[in-house]
């Protein structure tokens, strides 16, 4: 009897043991994010968030050339193993990117601009169709006791105001746009230039880290560079297949559905899926708007071809090949994307994931070296 009651209070123990750790690990993640949360605050007070802006904007082409040298380097690396110069086959590399970006431009851009323009000449009657459903809902809702007039009239004011806004594009607004065009365009090209001159010899990259950190961490250094190369890399390419299966397949439901410029919201759509999980809700929302001004049948098949296709990205796609590289909780990517939205925007969405995943890698790395968790439960 008594042989039982101790084995029962092991048990006991142990699940006690359990839930103290993971009430430990709660108010350790709670208290990180209370930490975060105050460096926010002060960040934004102090414009700091800002300068960083910034500064990053200014050096934005080094970043492009970096990441440009680190795509092409496995490239480049073939032909070297095949005997060919590295010189020879940056020149032979960096050539065949470039023409194939300017295929794709020579492709997609024409028939990019005519959709574009199509769409801006078929919003007037898409706007009118717009006001008369909600101006048919709203006598459908409409009773004795209740005026609903005022709320009709201003959501079709807002509906006309914005129509407006994107089709009286006024001298400055075109201006500003110019010059944002150019500054992209000559960052890009900074950044290719960069890129070329570091791939001639990537080596280098390598050597000056080396140099600038400790040769006593040198070992260290290496394990996280595979880690972080490895899921970096397998985040690219999975991410940038993800988006072509996604351009296809939208594709080929907007052309069955014949909502207009199927080719641009199959682009939109593959664009924002780069931002995971509210990505795909804000790319297909544009076509199915669309797709129910010009019928409701063409609503619904752009409606299930969103749906459908995020399905299989969502389930199918991204978990074996994205999902794997990363290897985040979505609750974790969601809280990420919330954060790096306030603070950066758009770019910042679109960066958070592989960050976060980057963080966990140097964080895991540095708990299997040292134990600090395992030294935090054993104080308390």
């Amino acid at each position: 009897m008594n042989d039982k009651n101790k084995k029962l209070d092991y048990k006991t123990l142990n699940e006690v043991i359990k839930t103290g750790n993971i009430l430990l690990k709660i108010m350790l993640t709670m208290t990180i994010l209370a930490i975060g949360a105050l460096l926010l605050y002060l960040f934004d007070k102090t414009s700091i968030l800002r300068m960083i802006g910034n500064v990053i904007g200014v050096i934005s082409p080094l970043f492009i050339g970096l990441f440009l040298a680190w795509v092409l380097e496995p490239a480049i690396n073939y032909f070297v193993k095949n005997k060919v110069g590295r010189k020879l086959a940056t020149v032979v590399v960096y050539l065949i990117f470039v023409f194939v970006i300017l295929l794709i431009l020579a492709l997609i851009v024409p028939e990019f601009i005519s959709q574009v323009n199509e769409l801006i000449s078929k919003l007037p009657d898409f706007i009118g169709s717009v006001n008369e459903w909600v101006n048919d809902f709203f006598v459908n809702l409409s009773s004795s006791e209740i005026d609903l007039t005022e709320m009709k009239n201003n959501i079709i004011k807002s509906i006309n105001s914005f129509a407006n806004g994107i089709t009286a594009a006024d001298f400055i607004s075109i201006v500003n746009g110019l010059g944002s065009s150019i500054r992209t365009v000559g960052n890009i090209f900074l950044g290719l230039l960069i890129g070329f001159y570091l791939s001639l010899d990537f080596s280098k990259v390598n050597k000056f880290f080396k140099r600038v950190v400790p040769v006593k961490y040198h070992d260290e250094l290496h394990v996280i560079k595979i880690a972080l190369n490895g899921m970096l890399r397998n985040y690219v390419n999975g991410t940038l297949l993800s988006c072509l299966f996604v351009m296809i397949l939208s594709l080929i439901g907007f052309l069955i559905s014949g909502v207009s410029s199927p080719l641009l919201f199959a682009i939109f759509c593959a664009i924002t899926n780069i931002i995971p999980y509210f990505g795909p809700y804000i790319g297909g929302i544009p076509v199915v708007v669309v797709g129910f001004a010009i019928s409701p049948v063409t609503g619904i098949i752009c409606l299930v071809t969103v749906f459908l296709v995020q399905f299989l990205e969502g389930n199918i796609l991204h978990p074996l090949i994205v999902g794997k590289a990363i290897s985040l909780h979505p609750v974790t990517i969601m809280l990420s994307l919330l954060i790096f939205e306030y603070l950066f925007g758009i770019i910042g969405m679109i960066l958070a994931a592989p960050i976060v995943a980057t963080l966990k890698i140097l964080f895991l790395h540095f708990e299997d070296k040292y134990h600090f968790m395992n030294k935090i439960n054993n104080v308390n």
